[in-house]
């Protein structure tokens, strides 16, 4: 479970960072920002950083008195709020989403938001450490899940899908979750509960691999998507992390498909009736002294990689980390030390603030 602690508060040391000293973010992120206005945004980034410094994208550790109060938002929000007709949404770690172009309030603190595939309901972790579901406008918030503490909880992510009667498989109407509990492990729990008990998430591998399923501990980071129930999630080896996936059409198989990897976000592109569609991951990797963005196809019938990752950020000069991949495949945004930034997932054009402030991005399909 080496390392754990240290990736869920990464963003309080990022913006210490900037406090210390004003980053150059030179091939990570344009010094022109979404909105248009250019040159100022350095110091205005690393201001805006030093604003957020005591909130973190990653979920809060559940009290140990398992109170489900909220703290009260420390997180100032960033002078730039460029979502307007993106599909982005930015949380910066108190009660409101900055959302097309304008922040909706939740009444609680929001850390690792994730939308539903229709995007009308928000799952999230709440203050409190608890597992949460809401509308998109901030109503009906539910706790789907409580806490009882002693751990941690962190990025939920949907799992949805129709009956399939060729196969005989039923629907599926799930929330995967990442606890610290035994050891790093996987957890789910129906999307419409309410206070729900969860049960450990299944890992099986794929065969032909040794016959070895992966690891139950020592996992973090999941997240689903496509129409066959797919997720990828991180796995920390030890030495460094890799992207393992979970196929719940294959039934619940899975196996290594990316090394080297963390933070993973994944979308199925071009699914249809008769085209189960190209798996794409976007995720993160240490180059030198920083981390860069990647983004990679995948391959979901063996697992492995189906075509080389293409780094997004080749000349970045700070960490970028916590990436997103918008539902279509052609958008990645991600977080530094001097704010949410926003870049083709092709690697061309120019890569374009989001906001000011470090904040955890998740993209919101058409409703």
């Amino acid at each position: 479970m080496a390392g754990r602690g240290r990736k869920m508060w990464t963003r309080t040391a990022l913006c210490a960072a900037a406090l210390a000293t004003p980053l150059a973010v030179s091939g990570c992120q344009s010094t022109t920002n979404a909105a248009g206005a250019g040159g100022s945004g350095g110091a205005a980034a690393a201001q805006a950083g030093a604003s957020s410094g005591a909130s973190s994208s990653s979920s809060a550790a559940a009290p140990s008195s398992a109170s489900t109060s909220s703290a009260p938002s420390t997180s100032a929000p960033s002078a730039l709020n460029a979502t307007g007709g993106t599909g982005l949404t930015v949380s910066e770690g108190g009660s409101k989403l900055l959302m097309n172009g304008t922040s909706v309030d939740f009444g609680t603190q929001v850390h690792d938001p994730a939308w539903s595939p229709d995007g009308t309901r928000l799952a999230f972790i709440d203050g409190g450490g608890n597992l949460v579901v809401a509308n998109a406008d901030g109503s009906g918030r539910t706790e789907a899940a409580h806490n009882p503490g002693g751990q941690t909880w962190s990025h939920p992510t949907w799992q949805t899908t129709q009956a399939d009667s060729a196969d005989n498989l039923p629907p599926r109407n799930n929330i995967f979750f990442a606890s610290t509990a035994g050891g790093a492990t996987l957890w789910e729990v129906s999307t419409d509960a309410h206070d729900a008990q969860p049960k450990q998430l299944s890992l099986g591998g794929y065969p032909g691999q040794g016959n070895t399923p992966p690891s139950k501990t020592a996992n973090d980071w999941p997240s689903g998507g496509g129409r066959y129930g797919g997720a990828v999630y991180e796995h920390e080896n030890g030495s460094s992390s890799d992207v393992y996936i979970r196929d719940d059409y294959l039934r619940q198989q899975g196996g290594l498909a990316i090394k080297n990897a963390s933070e993973p976000d994944y979308v199925l592109v071009g699914s249809s009736a008769t085209h189960e569609g190209t798996p794409e991951v976007v995720f993160v990797r240490q180059v030198g002294a920083h981390k860069h963005v990647f983004v990679e196809s995948i391959q979901t019938s063996t697992g492995g990689s189906a075509a080389a990752a293409r780094d997004l950020t080749p000349h970045a000069t700070t960490d970028c980390t916590e990436p997103a991949i918008s539902p279509d495949g052609k958008t990645v945004a991600f977080s530094t030390s001097s704010g949410v930034v926003s870049v083709a997932a092709d690697g061309t054009g120019n890569p374009a603030f989001v906001t000011h402030a470090p904040g955890f991005v998740a993209f919101r399909p058409a409703s």
